[in-house]
């Protein structure tokens, strides 16, 4: 999608203006992101891997879909377009938490407001991966997800991370 302009907001989520992606991580301007779960029926979690070329976290196992608001998109409506631009799947998706993070890779200062949504769709559900972002994707349970975040660090995106410790510890 390029190097768009996205919403800037305080540490109450009230936007205060905008900025390109770049900027936004490079400065360390608190922005949105929104991220979804995904689990089907027996409680496993979709992860997904991202791309190797990825300038974040390539090569990472991720949750299901993440990432940034456009200027003036609701948190929902992000979440939803993520889901489907990633996977190709409309669910019907439920907030989890609103909670804030701060954190640093590289030269990127990662000070986000982010939202997390849950679905639930079936373990078959044929998924349509976007060429660009997603290199795979596969289904875990809780025990294996705990072992992956414990024995292989270094190949987990920090969203993934975040998210094991809101809905599985």
């Amino acid at each position: 999608m390029g190097d768009h302009l996205i919403d800037i907001v305080d540490e109450n989520d009230v936007v205060i203006g905008t900025a390109t992606k770049h900027d936004a991580q490079k400065k360390g301007l608190r922005h949105r992101v929104a991220r979804v779960s995904l689990e089907d029926s027996y409680g496993n979690i979709l992860l997904q891997k991202r791309r190797y070329d990825k300038e974040l976290y390539p090569d990472c196992w991720d949750l299901a879909a993440s990432g940034h608001l456009e200027c003036g998109e609701a948190y929902l409506a992000a979440a939803k377009r993520e889901l489907y631009e990633e996977l190709g799947v409309v669910a019907d998706l439920m907030e989890v938490k609103y909670y804030q993070t701060s954190g640093q890779t590289g030269w990127r200062r990662l000070n986000r407001s982010n939202k997390l949504y849950k679905g639930v769709i079936p373990a078959e559900t044929t998924f349509c991966l976007q060429a660009d972002e997603v290199a795979e994707v596969r289904w875990v349970t809780v025990a294996e997800l705990r072992k992956l975040l414990k024995n292989h660090p270094g190949e987990i995106a920090d969203g993934l991370q975040e998210v094991y410790e809101i809905m599985y510890t």
